[in-house]
């Protein structure tokens, strides 16, 4: 099989190429910051504050891939937050955010490494020719590895 290709979509507003980013809600903004960078070797790329919103936000970047956490004062924690990925798609919404790796086994076994949590060993789906794993950030959100199976 020949890697995924992009695409585009007509849309109301122009043309969509690609997707901008996805914003995870965090309930310790500096904490999430440092996981991300320590275990995934993410970068900030920027910050806000919107102190009348009780709101902060930093947008951090892993190879070319940004996505913003985002803490409001008082948020929820998820109740599926830890579960499993059945679990997390029994409340509507955003159930992960995934990453394209090059070997889903090499990549699982240096976050293993790294001390992160694992909920779903890597496992082949041949239909989608990819082998995914999942594993739980700081907060417990899920994250996905995906390695493209040719």
């Amino acid at each position: 099989m020949s890697k995924i290709e992009s695409t585009t979509m007509e849309y109301p507003l122009g043309t969509v190429t690609r997707s901008h980013h996805i914003a995870i809600s965090v309930g310790d903004l500096e904490a999430s910051i440092r996981w991300y960078e320590e275990k995934l070797g993410c970068q900030v790329t920027d910050r806000m504050n919107f102190e009348d919103l009780n709101v902060k936000v930093a947008f951090v970047t892993v190879n070319s891939f940004t996505f913003e956490l985002v803490e409001l004062q008082g948020s929820a924690k998820n109740p599926h937050a830890g579960g499993t990925p059945p679990e997390f798609a029994s409340i509507q919404g955003p159930i992960h955010m995934a990453f394209t790796v090059d070997s889903c086994d090499a990549s699982t076994e240096e976050l293993k490494r790294r001390g992160v949590k694992f909920i779903w060993e890597p496992t082949d789906y041949p239909l989608l020719r990819v082998r995914c794993s999942h594993f739980l950030d700081l907060e417990g959100n899920m994250l996905e590895l995906v390695e493209h199976l040719d």
